[in-house]
């Protein structure tokens, strides 16, 4: 490192896979994070051989081609987590938002408790259909229980465990982090904005089986965990059993509604 350089505080880590569309608009809400230059890295991890020549001009930003295509989200995230030199981490789609300040308004709090969640907004056909935690001051998992929803963050790189490649990895591994700190965190009001183009995972027609048998999964790893403690992993299990009956309540009533379009109508009773 050069006299007088910083090194960074926080890593934002983005997995690209036929990203095109949208990685440039992921990365510059990164930027927009609030905090300087100099204290942030985004680490873009390609996944499908491209240089990802959109963004690999912009300040603070590096992207890795290591010519492994198609690993998956999981893989593509521990390779950025593996370079990163932030304390900090937080993990972003490449077809997600941050809200401006978000980086700003987590760190704190992060700083704090070694970890910070966020209020999370779901986007689908260019509208906001769901909007959750803006006026929780913690999350618990009681909550991540009854919302059925992804949640991100910002954790201190010493808690965070490596990603599984699974569907709802997200989660599992925010309950990792959450079981750590006691079973719930703080958190920041600027929302992480997932964006439902139609054509993700969860639109797949297999998706119900699929994330039934990552959800079973993910209970036996967190009842297995002998790094947690054992009244938090059985917690923390509880949240994908939460899970596996929402899942089977969407099978059975979603009436061809996207699955957060099914959330959406069920918090609102």
């Amino acid at each position: 490192m050069r006299e007088g350089m910083m090194e960074p505080l926080v890593s934002v880590l983005i997995p690209a896979y036929r990203a095109g569309a949208t990685l440039r608009d992921a990365v510059e809400s990164a930027l927009r994070g609030g905090l300087p230059a100099e204290r942030l890295e985004v680490l873009v991890e390609s996944d499908d051989g491209s240089d990802c020549a959109m963004v690999a001009g912009l300040p603070s930003v590096q992207v890795a081609v290591t010519g492994i295509v198609g690993s998956g989200t999981g893989a593509a995230r521990n390779r950025a987590l593996a370079r990163a030199r932030g304390a900090f981490v937080a993990c972003l789609d490449a077809d997600d938002l941050l809200a401006p300040g978000w980086l700003a308004a987590l760190l704190p709090k992060a700083r704090a408790e070694g970890a910070a969640v966020s209020a999370l907004e779901v986007e689908e056909g260019g509208a906001v259909i769901l909007q959750l935690w803006q006026d929780l001051r913690r999350l618990g998992f009681a909550d991540l229980a009854a919302s059925g929803a992804s949640v991100r963050g910002l954790v201190a790189r010493r808690l965070c465990p490596p990603f599984v490649e699974a569907l709802s990895q997200d989660v599992l591994h925010m309950l990792q982090v959450m079981a750590q700190r006691g079973g719930c965190l703080p958190v920041g009001a600027a929302p992480y904005r997932l964006r439902m183009n139609g054509q993700g995972v969860t639109a797949a027609a297999d998706f119900p089986v699929r994330v039934h048998a990552a959800y079973l999964e993910h209970v036996a790893r967190l009842e297995a965990d002998a790094m947690l403690p054992p009244e938090m992993a059985r917690a923390a299990a509880q949240v994908f059993r939460a899970k596996i009956a929402l899942n089977a309540a969407f099978v059975a009533e979603g009436a061809g509604r996207s699955y957060y379009r099914f959330i959406a109508d069920r918090l609102r009773g």
